[in-house]
């Protein structure tokens, strides 16, 4: 999959600037008004991308653009390709007299539908020009005749609670770029996806959540109950360098730390005391759950300076009692963590028990301190919604990732 970028650049007299594709041997653009732009080099994001190769072919440094989306090309003569689209208004620097490519021009906005460009071009164009903040688009090409175009942008639906006050938010399925069984928010950096989708993905769902920043912690989950404590020195982009946390949750009492988890039917779990100012992020799947995960959670906050009773918690979507078959070993481990209680959380089926999970992580909080009034609980049953959730168990692990994240604020 090739990777690119491609950017509008607009003036402060209504003027876009194009570039006229005359001077390239063998430009497959030949003849044709586009804006400016190219292929990703190795390592870079869509933003660097966009920076670099602005300023090679114009001689501007971009300081304010917009990431419309991402158009993706299908060809049956030429290498598919994600086409990165901006638009930007500010920039410094001058233009170059003298392109490798072509003719650099401004040209005014009513006059650009008029010039020769490719048709599934002005598909995207179009809203572009007429503001449009969300473009995502399939564009198919046999030979340089256009065959097929779809139009891909849909809302991104970031579950919240009203409990937690600082940002946060459960993913769902919509609104990302990935395509087949990772359609299309997929979160997952180890499921086989496109690493530069995955990026866009994460870019969108911390928006969505309130968070600008690019960086979180995140970590390899193994279904233990290990909680650690973290700061900044954890932080690392989608597919970034280094070292990953073996680790099923994070607590945190540092600002502008994003803390990150990812389910497929486990119950993603966020936590915040705004008065002491800790949050914290937990992988609850049934093992850690019985390990007492919770636990070791709750104690990670009061090591921190908090009270259980201050505590909030969001539980998000996961498999519900309607789906989640288990075994008796199961149940055995679920009544040791909880006593009595736990005959409240699962019904016989044949030689097989269906199990409230959420209802157990819920019942642990309030046995270690949290407030009844302080636990909220969000989303439905992700094996009961494959249109909106990714399930490990509906696909038999043929799947995407969902990811829960929450942030301090400064």
């Amino acid at each position: 999959m090739m990777n690119s970028t491609l950017c509008y650049i607009k003036n402060d007299r209504n003027e876009y600037l194009l570039l006229h594709r005359t001077k390239k041997e063998n430009d497959l653009n030949e003849g044709k008004w586009i804006g400016v732009g190219g292929k990703f080099e190795e390592g870079e994001s869509a933003d660097e991308c966009l920076i670099r190769e602005v300023y090679e072919e114009t001689g501007l440094t971009l300081t304010d653009y917009h990431l419309h989306g991402i158009i993706k090309f299908v060809s049956d003569t030429w290498e598919d390709e994600d086409m990165y689209l901006y638009s930007a208004e500010g920039f410094t620097g001058d233009l170059k007299e003298d392109c490798d490519e072509g003719d650099l021009l401004w040209v005014p906005k009513d006059r650009i539908p008029d010039l020769p460009t490719w048709e599934g071009d002005r598909l995207f164009l179009t809203p572009l020009l007429n503001g449009r903040k969300r473009i995502d688009m399939l564009v198919r090409y046999e030979g340089e005749k256009l065959v097929e175009w779809r139009d891909l942008t849909e809302d991104i639906n970031t579950l919240k609670s009203a409990l937690i006050t600082c940002p946060h938010g459960f993913s769902t399925r919509t609104g990302g770029v990935s395509d087949g069984m990772f359609s299309t928010l997929n979160l997952g950096m180890n499921r086989g996806d496109e690493p530069a989708r995955v990026t866009e993905n994460w870019r969108r769902f911390l928006e969505s959540a309130g968070i600008k920043q690019k960086s979180f912690v995140c970590g390899k989950q193994v279904h233990e109950n290990t909680v650690c404590i973290v700061d900044e020195k954890d932080l690392r982009p989608a597919y970034g360098k280094g070292e990953m946390n073996v680790c099923d949750g994070y607590v945190t009492n540092r600002p502008q730390v994003p803390l990150a988890i990812f389910t497929a039917d486990c119950v993603p779990l966020l936590l915040h005391d705004k008065r002491a100012g800790i949050a914290g992020a937990v992988h609850c799947g049934w093992r850690s759950t019985v390990a007492d995960i919770e636990k070791n959670a709750v104690d990670a906050f009061v090591k921190l300076g908090s009270s259980p009773g201050d505590i909030c918690a969001a539980i998000g979507p996961a498999i519900d009692s309607c789906c989640f078959e288990v075994g008796g070993e199961v149940i055995e481990a679920v009544k040791d963590l909880t006593g009595e209680a736990a005959e409240r959380y699962y019904t016989p089926r044949d030689d097989k028990f269906m199990l409230d999970l959420r209802g157990v992580v819920a019942h642990r909080l309030v046995m270690l301190g949290v407030r009844q009034e302080n636990i909220d609980i969000t989303g439905e049953c992700t094996m009961c919604h494959p249109e909106k959730y990714f399930s490990h168990r509906g696909t038999k692990g043929n799947r995407g990732s969902l990811a829960s994240v929450i942030m301090l604020n400064s």
